[in-house]
């Protein structure tokens, strides 16, 4: 049996690496394979005599995802310049589609070119500019999605994407209407549906990237505090081992002043301080 471990690209949510893990498992060959999305990464223990890294590879690809090669280090991607300006761009347009498409039912002041009663023309091609810019936003939520139901691993994009092309369908079809002069469809557009449930998709995404980031850093920290290798004890000779070596029931020597590497329990305690 041989173990790897791979980072995974392209898992957005707990329903992902439930998927992929349900997934590999059920593959010949695959004795157990276990997925974490925090790490972005997949354990997986193997039988080398059916499978190798290449083939597992194209496992995850058929799940709908992508391996990087394996796993070396904890990465910490933290928000880029250009995406918190985006995030910050969206949000204004979010409550600039709003305001147009709501203001008027809670009386708020209305831009009379904007007005659905008076001007249904100008207020429909508006709120579908925005939403084309919502949709060019969020298209890899809804390119997700899609990858992930051709896959029959459909994930919270899958529905998502559904709602959203749905909402935005039945929103054309309505300016369709208006367009040829049938007023009556200007309070059956959903635009804003659509461009709205992007939106907090990615304000969720968002700040459950910070949220990730936290906690990589914290694990960063665990990791930098245990040591690589060990010392263990074979038929009374002390190996220097690195820890992925150690077994259930092996001794490990630790001697005055070393890092503990592996939790377990004490047989025999003698220290000398000088």
């Amino acid at each position: 049996m041989k173990k790897i471990n791979l980072s995974i690209d392209g898992m957005t949510c707990s329903s992902c690496s439930n998927g992929l893990e349900k997934y590999l498992n059920k593959q010949n060959g695959i004795v157990n394979a276990t997925v974490n999305l925090v790490m972005a990464n997949a354990t997986i223990e193997f039988d080398e005599k059916l499978l190798n890294q290449e083939k597992i590879e194209k496992f995850i690809e058929q799940a709908g995802f992508k391996s990087l090669g394996e796993f070396k280090e904890i990465k910490i991607e933290s928000k880029s310049k250009k995406e918190k300006i985006m995030f910050i761009i969206f949000s204004i347009l979010a409550v600039i589609l709003i305001y147009i498409s709501m203001g008027h039912m809670i009386n708020l002041p209305i831009i009379e070119i904007l007005n659905p009663h008076t001007n249904p023309i100008n207020y429909t091609i508006s709120l579908f500019l925005l939403t084309i810019a919502f949709i060019i936003y969020g298209y890899d939520i809804l390119k997700n999605g899609y990858k992930n139901l051709i896959h029959k691993t459909p994930n919270m994009d899958t529905l998502v994407g559904i709602g959203v092309i749905s909402s935005l369908l039945y929103s054309l079809y309505s300016m369709y209407m208006i367009i040829r002069g049938n007023y009556s469809y200007t309070m059956n557009l959903y635009f804003e549906s659509s461009s709205i449930v992007i939106y907090f998709i990615k304000l969720g995404r968002y700040i459950d990237g910070v949220s990730k980031d936290k906690t990589k850093e914290a694990i960063q920290k665990l990791v930098k505090i245990t040591p690589e290798t060990a010392v263990i004890k074979i038929d009374g000779l002390e190996k220097k081992v690195t820890l992925d070596e150690i077994k259930k029931g092996d001794t490990v020597i630790s001697r005055p002043g070393e890092k503990i590497a592996v939790d377990g329990e004490i047989i025999v305690r003698k220290s000398t301080f000088r």
